[in-house]
């Protein structure tokens, strides 16, 4: 069992030790800015050193050793998390859930019949009209239309996205309405 949890009563603590508490809280407050966090940690760097002289341990220089312990003890506290109110909005909008959806449609994309594929890529890079698609594939324009169509309705699925609406709201946050 450490000496911090020892069943055994300590010993009272000496001037030397108490001495020092003045030049403890004056390191405490500075290390921490809050008064009362500050007492506290001089408090706690005291209590360590002082079951540690209890336990036998043999200290050269009280000073030097009881400011280390503060120290120590403040960088090993927890820093207070700010609330969600508080915490500031971030410079520019997150680019990770866009990323993420983009990712997830190219998986979504590469399980789809290529001939498909080529179509919507078509229309998506190039701009072209169904009637530009259809003229160069050499099929109806109402073939164009289905199996684009199709490939949407399939992707929206795949993408677990409704089956109204704009797509490229849930992309952007727009309403979609």
């Amino acid at each position: 069992m450490s000496a911090l949890h020892s069943t055994h009563p300590l010993p009272a603590p000496t001037d030397d030790l108490t001495g020092h508490m003045p030049d403890l809280l004056r390191l405490a407050r500075a290390l921490l800015r809050d008064p009362a966090a500050a007492e506290d940690l001089a408090q706690e760097a005291l209590l360590r050193v002082w079951t540690q002289i209890a336990a036998g341990a043999e200290i050269d220089d009280l000073r030097p050793y009881l400011m280390t312990a503060a120290r120590n003890l403040a960088r090993r506290r927890p820093r207070p998390a700010l609330a969600l109110s508080e915490a500031p909005e971030p410079a520019a909008p997150p680019v990770a859930p866009g990323r993420l959806a983009l990712r997830e449609v190219a998986r979504a994309l590469a399980r789809q019949p290529r001939a498909d594929v080529a179509l919507m890529l078509r229309q998506a890079t190039r701009g072209e009209s169904y009637a530009d698609i259809a003229a160069a594939e050499g099929v109806p324009i109402g073939t164009v239309m289905s199996r684009l169509s199709r490939l949407r309705a399939r992707l929206r699925h795949e993408c677990g996205l409704p089956a109204e609406g704009p797509a490229a709201a849930l992309l952007t946050g727009e309403d979609a309405a």
